[in-house]
């Protein structure tokens, strides 16, 4: 709390990483606005950065701005501590404390260095109002202007001759329209006209350029120069390079290149409609971002939805034991997420149809391998028009309703200026409030004795479950911290006798 206090009023509006109301969306909006034009991306990927911040040069920077060596004291106190894993001690020399409340703020502060030193290159970097006309494209849009006048002053004229001339200006006008929209307006290649940007997340940064391949390379050796000896950081260098606008990088999941579009749209033009309706182009070098399907396919792996590349659904085994709702939460979960990280993508649906297509069927393979019959009887079963849809019936006799997560109807959210709320899902994705189903199913979860009179076992924490008997283990997989049980096998639990033959499910 005190470092924050301290360190978010000298924060940079670049960083966005561990910050109060910003995200990876807030990081990546600013770039759909400000980054069209861009000519090159410099990606530069630090080896291991958590792992490896110097102790000393961190200690320095803190003492910048802060005097109470008490504190300070403390801080480094908190940064040899060292860890203990499988009950083994182990001393850290660098790096600050993997899952420390305090690491990420002291990762921000280090890297608070390069944020100001990246903001006084743009200063020196950034040159020019605007780039200066094309002379092509000039020359042919000033031949147009001038016809556009001679035909002005000939219209409402009866003479054949001036009818004839204010014919052929017409045609020497659509003859020169096809220039301009071949040109660009502006000089891409302007030297009196430059831009530097530049993003943080963490210790992910992107930084485009609007000027030359030399001028990148020149600002690529000086990135490198400063990380290493001013904050002793390594970069490396498979992970790190110059790419051209055209043909992308990969930043924070997402694929953000430069795009052109050769389409030629009718505008609305009151004036010179003898001559032709006005045209112009739609896309010229607007920066993008682009769902990647490299991670769609490494997602799908992980998943276990089946195989992205040759588009074959599987069945999950591991959850077939499930509620057929808890089934179906736990593909939402995980589907909805992801279509709502990837929601500032152009052409979002586009980009994730495959994947949402994988695990729909997925769905339906495991609701299938559970209940013993075929995708299409599944189908036919739960669909309801165009929605698959799980009823359940609640302690009141209410029906409830899940329906299974679609791209159809789905509208990319639009987050805050400031901030964009990543779901949690964790309490979604297996068993979310099922236990009213269990009760009113009258059935032990352990023997599956049906009727009678049951108790709930409770456990107050889930990593109190060690996981060597079956039911815990049960429970930590299911995310539960109760479990159906008829007297008999509540007793044997606590007696410690209740036996993995006893289970039934």
């Amino acid at each position: 709390m005190i470092l924050e206090r301290i360190y978010e009023p000298l924060f940079k509006d670049s960083s966005h990483g561990f910050r109060p109301k910003r995200s990876c969306h807030t990081a990546l909006k600013p770039m759909q606005r400000g980054w069209t034009g861009s000519k090159w991306f410099i990606d530069i990927d630090i080896k291991g950065y958590f792992n490896n911040i110097n102790h000393d040069k961190l200690m320095e920077l803190l003492k910048k701005r802060i005097e109470d060596t008490q504190f300070l004291d403390l801080i480094r106190d908190m940064l040899q501590a060292g860890y203990v894993e499988d009950w083994q001690y182990h001393k850290t020399f660098s790096g600050t404390p993997q899952g420390g409340i305090v690491s990420p703020i002291l990762a921000n502060i280090y890297l608070h260095e390069f944020d100001e030193f990246m903001e006084q290159n743009k200063q020196e970097f950034d040159q020019g109002k605007a780039r200066r006309r094309s002379p092509a494209w000039q020359k042919a849009t000033n031949h147009i202007c001038y016809y556009r006048k001679r035909i002005d002053a000939l219209k409402g004229d009866t003479n054949p001759e001036r009818r004839t001339r204010q014919a052929w200006y017409e045609q020497k006008i659509r003859e020169l329209s096809k220039t301009p929209k071949r040109l660009t307006a502006s000089d891409p290649l302007d030297p009196t006209y430059r831009r530097l940007f530049y993003v943080r997340y963490a210790d992910d940064f992107l930084i485009g350029i609007i000027g030359s391949k030399q001028e990148a390379a020149r600002l690529f050796r000086e990135v490198k120069t400063f990380l290493n000896t001013t904050l002793k950081l390594d970069i490396s260098e498979e992970k790190s390079g110059i790419h051209h606008a055209k043909e992308g990088t990969s930043f924070l999941g997402y694929v953000v290149q430069n795009y052109t579009s050769e389409k030629i749209v009718k505008v609305h033009s009151p004036v010179y409609t003898r001559v032709g309706a006005a045209t112009q182009r739609t896309v010229r070098e607007r920066l993008q971002l682009r769902v990647p399907q490299t991670k769609m396919s490494e997602f799908c792996q992980r998943k276990g939805y089946g195989s992205y590349e040759n588009v074959r659904p599987s069945a999950r085994q591991s959850w077939v034991h499930m509620d057929d709702a808890e089934i179906l939460l736990a593909y939402n979960a995980a589907m909805r997420g992801l279509a709502h990280y990837y929601a500032l993508a152009n052409a979002a649906k586009t980009g994730l149809s495959k994947l949402m297509y994988l695990a729909k069927s997925s769905f339906l393979a495991t609701i299938a391998k559970k209940h013993k019959s075929s995708m299409s009887t599944e189908n036919s079963r739960l669909r309801q028009g165009k929605d698959i849809v799980i009823l359940t019936n609640t302690k009141e006799g209410k029906p409830k309703r899940y329906t299974l997560f679609t791209l159809r109807d789905w509208k990319p959210p639009q987050p805050k200026e400031d901030v964009d709320r990543m779901p949690t899902t964790a309490h979604l994705r297996f068993g979310r409030s099922t236990l009213d189903q269990r009760l009113t199913a009258n059935t032990c979860e352990s023997c599956g004795k049906e009727g009678g009179y049951f108790e709930v076992h409770h456990v107050r924490k889930l990593k109190d479950l060690h996981g060597k008997e079956w039911w815990e283990q049960v429970m930590s997989y299911r995310k539960r911290k109760t479990m159906i049980l008829c007297v008999e096998c509540h007793d044997l639990l606590h007696a410690n006798k209740l036996s993995n033959r006893q289970k039934k499910f």
